[in-house]
């Protein structure tokens, strides 16, 4: 490994959690398995193979460096660039043959343009904003700027997509207000003789509840890498944490009654304290504050992470567990003998979401992956 801290990222459990989406979405609906943020922290390109190998119809992700991460691994699966993709890039979009969401007529000049020159059609969905006033085109700018596409003879309007703000709470209430905005464009369009062959709305929340978002294709993130995307709801499945996280002790020491650990000396030892150092710190992941993530796993046993967390490197507290070594392995997500550290563990603790407990984890801490 390049690094004695490690992520052990078990595909079994991430193919679990996508054919137990594909059981409930039915075979009619086409998935976008979306790998953005190195696919959640898990590792980009793997999982964008191995959710290839379990049928998805699309690759999701934000920008031309994740895309272009993706085609340099061989990966020919269609891909969906989600965000807004500027003009000077369109000519290497289309070499990569890539599928860009287009928001404004500089972009979809330029890229008519280019495509023309290459003799290729480009292929393009259009984000729309129904209620999360995020990014995406408002109703009325919508309904104005898609019938315009025909007028590109390079271009083909493939899909139209919205993206849900609260799907994940539990009043719907304004998911289906959404939806219903959502659904008058359609059929406007529709009045106009634009159909696009690919229409998708649902995130992992909406997947797992909320059928009338489902249109003809999904776009489940968090819940493949088997984290719940809310508490407000009941899962139809219990899904499979995809992600764990390891490290090594690669010193020990014992410190007397009185005296510190780490930067600040903000732990002060109340008694004689036996202290373990792992190779981990915040540049690789692990929170240092205002609040850091508290425990770790040693022996299948929770104890507490002492002091600041640094930048390479943290200090533990092992005086109740006995015969710790160099080598011997800790946890600090996933299991260990009959104790657990989940993501929703951390993150109530750090006060964020799961989403950012793993989607944090630097690029060099090793991913292990288990087949």
């Amino acid at each position: 490994m390049d690094r004695l801290t490690w992520a052990e990222i078990n595909l079994r459990n991430y193919s679990y959690n996508f054919n137990s989406i594909k059981k409930i979405i039915g075979s009619k609906v086409k998935i976008i398995a979306v790998v953005k943020a190195n696919a959640y922290g898990h590792g980009a390109v793997e999982i964008a193979k191995q959710a290839t190998e379990l049928g998805a119809s699309y690759l999701g992700v934000v920008c031309m460096y994740e895309a272009k991460q993706l085609r340099a691994a061989k990966i020919k699966t269609p891909i969906l660039i989600l965000n807004y993709t500027d003009p000077a890039s369109v000519s290497e979009a289309l070499d990569l043959n890539l599928t860009l969401n287009v928001m404004d007529k500089e972009v979809i000049s330029a890229l008519d343009k280019n495509a023309g020159r290459k003799n290729k059609t480009a292929k393009i969905h259009v984000k729309v904003d129904t209620g999360m006033h995020r990014a995406g085109l408002m109703l009325d700018e919508a309904l104005r700027f898609i019938p315009t596409i025909e007028n590109y003879r390079n271009i083909r309007l493939e899909g139209i997509f919205t993206h849900l703000a609260t799907s994940d709470e539990r009043d719907l209430s304004f998911t289906y207000a959404q939806l219903a905005r959502f659904d008058e464009l359609l059929a406007k369009l529709k009045e106009k003789k634009i159909v696009p062959s690919l229409i998708h709305a649902a995130n992992s929340a909406a997947s797992l509840r909320v059928k009338k978002a489902y249109y003809n294709m999904v776009r489940p993130g968090v819940i493949l890498y088997g984290l719940a995307p809310s508490q407000d709801f009941k899962m139809p499945f219990t899904p499979k944490p995809v992600m764990s996280i390891k490290s090594i002790v690669i010193q020990t020491r014992i410190i007397e009654k009185g005296e510190t650990v780490g930067y600040g000396r903000t732990f002060k030892a109340e008694i004689k304290t036996a202290v373990a150092v792992i190779p981990m710190g915040y540049a690789d992941g692990l929170r240092r504050g205002p609040v850091n993530w508290g425990f770790v796993l040693v022996k299948g046993r929770k104890i507490p992470i002492l002091g600041r967390v640094s930048m390479d490197q943290t200090s533990i507290d092992i005086t109740n567990i006995p015969h710790v070594k160099t080598g011997e392995e800790v946890v600090l997500l996933g299991k260990q003998l009959n104790n657990e550290i989940t993501a929703e563990d951390i993150a109530s603790k750090i006060g964020t979401i799961n989403y950012e407990v793993v989607a944090g984890i630097a690029s060099r801490v090793s991913r292990i992956y288990i087949r």
